[in-house]
């Protein structure tokens, strides 16, 4: 692990893992938080002002949907009006037809005070509420100045004309066509492709630690003035994928059975070569290992992922047998029966903050470049 104090954070749709990596303390001991993800609060919040008669004012960056969405669809089931600004409204689905066909009302940014002052239940946007959470780690005496930052987050890939699902494993299969090394899925900042509308505004996002920081702990110091040390973001998957490798180990299988998503992928020699995707709520443990199967044999074909309401499967080359596999995520248990050669992965002696893990980790890769 590298010399910088690092935050790291894994948005998933049932929890947001964070990790903050302090220079010379063990992992072990460093300070972690598992909390319920902001598309689990978000939606939370929306029920209140379902159950208030409110109208919903949402407003603010990107995020994550899952939770928010169904909860969003309630509350205009019941009869009650949903504002929402473009950015946050892209939360929902990338078609904004789509979102206003829901029942949605799209308003300008510059409107949402006066929808706030008529009334609004007002409900802010993002996949991560930095200054909450910098108030919680201030209030438990943990220092919240950093050298670096990093988040991992599921994002679809932007595409308004056709389904993000695609566009997902069509962004997989031309990444994968050139066999990259793990760590080119870690984007600075600066680098994210601009389909990634999620993971471009999660970074965006912690990029304001340093902004916070500096009109809260130097008075006068405007924002601008300061240097914003480097953001990395990635895809969950690989985050996990390189929390779960050990040190010496760049060739293996990792499973990743998450509270929504369930991911396979494939390293070898350091390069990631094959990734299988569905959603959890579809699969039991032997339908999982069955897919697993196949696709490390090769013989399951991304259409009948897509078909069966998943998001498909790619594999660049034959997959060796003598692979070792580790298994991951809050929902590992669905493959206990397994007689797959799996071991449960716990970096550091803690399975939830695997992604984190992965992110430091990368981070620190990144950074020696």
């Amino acid at each position: 692990m590298n010399a910088e104090r690092i935050l790291a954070i894994d948005v998933g749709a049932g929890t947001s893992d964070i990790l903050i990596h302090t220079p010379g303390q063990r992992e072990e001991n460093s300070v972690k938080m598992v909390v319920p993800s902001r598309t689990v609060i978000v939606a939370n919040r929306i029920r209140i002002a379902t159950e208030q008669a409110a109208t919903v004012v949402f407003h603010g960056p990107t995020m994550g949907g899952g939770a928010c969405t169904a909860a969003m669809r309630e509350h205009i089931a019941a009869g009650h009006a949903f504002l929402a600004t473009e950015r946050a409204a892209l939360s929902f689905a990338d078609d904004l037809d789509q979102v206003t066909a829901s029942g949605v009302r799209l308003i300008r940014d510059i409107e949402v005070h006066k929808a706030l002052h008529a009334g609004g239940f007002g409900i802010r946007a993002g996949d991560v509420d930095l200054q909450g959470l910098l108030l919680s780690l201030t209030r438990l005496g943990v220092d919240t100045v950093f050298d670096g930052a990093a988040i991992a987050a599921q994002d679809h890939g932007f595409d308004p004309a056709g389904s993000n699902r695609v566009l997902r494993f069509a962004l997989w299969e031309k990444a994968l066509a050139r066999c990259p090394r793990m760590e080119e899925f870690f984007y600075l900042a600066d680098e994210i492709p601009e389909e990634l509308t999620r993971l471009r505004s999660a970074a965006a996002t912690l990029e304001g630690l340093w902004g916070i920081r500096g009109t809260g702990l130097q008075p006068g110091i405007p924002a601008l003035e300061l240097t914003t040390p480097p953001v990395i973001a990635a895809d969950t998957g690989p985050a996990a994928l390189f929390g779960a490798l050990p040190d010496d180990c760049e060739d293996a299988v990792l499973v990743n059975v998450g509270n929504a998503h369930t991911m396979c992928a494939v390293a070898i020699d350091g390069c990631l070569t094959g990734v299988f995707e569905h959603h959890t709520g579809s699969l039991d443990g032997a339908t999982l290992d069955a897919l697993i199967r196949r696709f490390l044999a090769g013989e399951l074909p991304g259409d009948e992922v897509l078909a069966d309401g998943g998001h498909g499967a790619v594999l660049a080359g034959a997959v060796p047998h003598d692979l070792p596999i580790f298994v991951t995520g809050p929902c590992r248990e669905m493959l206990a029966l397994t007689t797959l050669p799996v071991t449960f992965a716990a970096p550091h002696g803690d399975m939830m903050l695997t992604g984190a893990f992965g992110l430091v980790r990368a981070y620190e890769r990144r950074m020696a470049e």
